[in-house]
């Protein structure tokens, strides 16, 4: 199944969207020409800096799109402007909403593909769809069913991949610090890394005095090691609360910089433990042991360098 130049789109909006859907992107860009798809996404995704040294990708563009009726219908025909400039052959929509697949239909691709569920399926060139019974599954799963419904192969096992020259030129600078590192994701926002963003989902983070205690307690045990505290910009004072109630604070070191700095970070760390938002979908990612805290979210699944530390009466319920 030759797909000539295609093109995806993901509507999710987290960082966690963008890397677990990495298999699925090299899986459809082996049967785009040239082995590369074009991906749309939202900015939120962070999927240009994330994405850059993906082999699989020939471009990101970001959508402007939202779910607000009068934003969609100003953004609307620019969607379409792009799509015809572009001349695809194929268009893999990861999701359900409609927009996107008349959007592609005014558009004349020829081969369009998306869930196949409600009013979407009118306007796909395939009847094929994953089913009814997935409405409610998470989003990894539906893309799973998408992939193995089209017979398109993919490795689950798929990790972001830096050029080790890039990632020696980020951490220069932090070369001396005692080894090994220990990286702390106490990000607030389920998003971490916008500079502007709320941090609407305090509810599901862990306090900062916990992360000073625990970091405490790693310092305590062996003083030669490095703590790391990655974040956005806009976190950087809550960094700096969570460091000033450690003891050996000279062994802490704030980074709350661009995400290539922190994947670079992440690489060359022994395991990451944090809260539930992008930094630990980033180490996942990444491949290295990481301890996700799902105090109030349910666990990521879908890989096994993440281990969810969850409340004594089980998972949340999603």
């Amino acid at each position: 199944m030759k797909t000539g130049k295609t093109a995806v789109i993901l509507t999710y909006p987290g960082i966690g969207d963008i890397v677990w859907h990495i298999p699925f992107f090299q899986g459809l860009a082996q049967k785009a020409d040239n082995k590369k798809i074009y991906l749309y996404s939202r900015k939120t995704t962070h999927a240009k800096e994330i994405l850059k040294y993906d082999k699989s990708i020939a471009k990101v563009s970001y959508l402007k799109e939202t779910r607000q009726f009068i934003n969609t219908v100003k953004t609307f025909p620019n969607l379409i402007k792009n799509l015809k400039k572009r001349n695809f052959t194929t268009l893999w929509i990861f999701h359900r909403s409609p927009r996107y697949a008349i959007a592609a239909r005014i558009s004349k691709i020829k081969n369009i593909y998306g869930f196949g569920l409600g009013m979407q399926k009118f306007w796909l060139t395939s009847k094929k769809n994953i089913g009814e019974n997935m409405k409610k599954s998470d989003n990894v799963s539906k893309a799973k069913k998408f992939m193995n419904i089209f017979d398109i192969k993919f490795n689950l096992n798929s990790r972001i991949n830096l050029p080790k020259e890039l990632v020696e030129k980020r951490i220069n600078k932090f070369k001396k610090l005692s080894k090994p590192w220990i990286t702390i994701g106490f990000s607030c926002n389920k998003t971490a890394f916008i500079k502007k963003n709320v941090p609407y989902s305090f509810y599901r983070t862990w306090r900062p005095e916990y992360f000073s205690k625990l970091i405490n307690i790693f310092l305590n045990k062996n003083k030669k090691r490095t703590v790391f505290l990655i974040g956005g910009a806009n976190e950087i004072n809550l960094a700096k609360k969570i460091k000033k109630q450690c003891y050996l604070s000279n062994n802490v070191v704030i980074s709350c910089n661009p995400i290539i700095t922190n994947l670079s970070i992440l690489t060359k760390s022994k395991c990451f433990i944090g809260n539930d938002s992008g930094p630990l979908n980033l180490s996942g990612a990444i491949g290295i042991r990481s301890f996700g805290l799902f105090g109030a979210s349910p666990p990521i699944k879908n890989i096994n360098n993440i281990h969810a530390l969850v409340p004594p009466m089980g998972p949340v319920d999603p």
